[in-house]
């Protein structure tokens, strides 16, 4: 009878282990599937509101795209839904179309309240500046961490919602860099200025014709754009890349012809001399073909031919008559094609445009504007007699000027044409 007894309370012992371990799994696998789905549902969410953040940036830069304060405000307003509503959300599934009027607002100011078109009058319009675009996704369902719900003190939603905000601006686009030249403001190369002269775009614009007050018919000299004025200086910015431009009004100095700095000139062409001995010394642009009163008859608007030579890496033509005319450039270093295939843009170039005449009495001269020039050809040894040429382009500001990087924001110093900005 005891051992009846025993075999009976070992079995019932055995039954609630046994109850207990499946208590244990089912509790650790309601855990580790919620701790699963926390990641599993956390990644849905952050992928949701990526995609939400793309419509709202995307919705803000076209929006302030239009921010010129001359505009009514429908028409960005306008813009920035649609642009928000091509973009796709919850793993590209469906189209954003949740964006109102509500969700685009203006402001004065980054410090200022953001409201939306209805609440702004018309005086006001005309000084927003910024542009703020929100996209929202509500009632997202979780997939698996509401399993966790079966735990006691446990309350996780069953839907979550994401949101996203941009906030734009329009700022000048970067700029290419400049040259260490001034370029005549156009009648001002004589005292006293020809009134109404004017560059048209693809005019040849010469240098070295003459020194001060005379210059010759739109001529340019040697301007340091930092303020170390020596030769040394300028021969630095001509072989390296001098992007930081001095703002409207700022002085420059160091007028004429710096002999000394003629190999420098002659490295964006892919010639070396003196102690510029190959491309590691002075990168060259991307072709050195040169421009010369004997090589484009036309003697106006190469920019063309420049692009198709660059596309194509030609290389400088060589030393001597006629092609091109110039004597004792000293082509000793002159880079080989293969050279041209690692070079860069360096003969468009940016270049500041002064009063002249102001060098009549001082040696320095105020930025009026920057304009865009192309290099046309090499100097000759030591600076001789031979003029050297620019191509004028225009105004950086100019719309589709060769010399702004379109749509890619600029520093505070940039001069290029306006273009969208995201700041926060």
């Amino acid at each position: 009878m005891d051992r009846q007894i025993q075999r009976a309370g070992s079995r019932g012992a055995g039954h609630r282990e046994r109850g207990m371990v499946s208590i244990i799994v089912a509790l650790s696998l309601v855990v580790l599937i919620g701790f699963v789905g926390l990641a599993l549902d956390l990644g849905k969410l952050y992928v949701t509101k990526s995609e939400l953040q793309n419509s709202a940036d995307a919705c803000a830069l076209s929006a302030a795209r239009d921010l010129t304060g001359a505009i009514d405000l429908r028409i960005p307003e306008a813009d920035g839904i649609t642009a928000a509503h091509l973009n796709y959300a919850y793993f590209q599934g469906s189209a954003v179309q949740s964006l109102t009027d509500t969700n685009v607002t203006f402001s004065t100011s980054l410090s200022n309240a953001f409201q939306p078109r209805s609440a702004i009058n018309a005086a006001t319009s005309a000084n927003i500046k910024y542009v703020q675009c929100t996209a929202a996704s509500t009632g997202i369902a979780n997939w698996f961490i509401q399993v966790l719900n079966v735990l006691p003190g446990v309350n996780v939603a069953l839907a979550q919602d994401v949101s996203a905000r941009a906030v734009a601006t329009v700022g000048a686009a970067q700029t290419t860099c400049a040259l260490p030249v001034f370029i005549c403001k156009p009648g001002t190369e004589t005292s006293p200025p020809v009134a109404g002269a004017a560059y048209n775009i693809g005019d040849w614009i010469t240098s070295k014709a003459g020194s001060p007050p005379t210059y010759g018919a739109g001529s340019f000299g040697w301007a340091s754009l930092n303020s170390d004025k020596s030769a040394s200086s300028i021969a630095s910015q001509l072989t390296g890349n001098q992007c930081t431009l001095p703002a409207a009004g700022a002085l420059l100095g160091s007028p004429g012809n710096k002999v000394s700095d003629t190999f420098a000139w002659n490295t964006r062409f892919g010639i070396y001399g003196g102690k510029y001995k190959g491309p590691s010394d002075g990168v060259p642009d991307f072709t050195g073909y040169a421009y010369t009163l004997t090589t484009f008859t036309a003697q106006k608007n190469a920019y063309p031919d420049f692009v198709a030579k660059r596309a194509t890496f030609t290389s400088y033509q060589g030393d001597g008559t006629p092609s091109p005319p110039k004597s004792g450039l000293n082509t000793g270093g002159t880079a080989t094609q293969s050279n041209y295939y690692s070079g860069a843009d360096r003969r468009l170039a940016l270049a500041p445009e002064v009063d002249c005449t102001q060098y009549l009495t001082a040696k320095q001269a105020s930025v009026l504007d920057w304009v865009c020039v192309l290099m046309l050809d090499p100097m000759e040894k030591g600076g001789g007699a031979g003029p050297v040429h620019l191509e004028y382009r225009g105004r950086s500001t100019d719309p589709g000027s060769p010399c702004a990087t379109q749509g890619v924001p600029g520093d505070v110093n940039a001069v290029g044409p306006q273009v969208p900005v995201l700041v926060q």
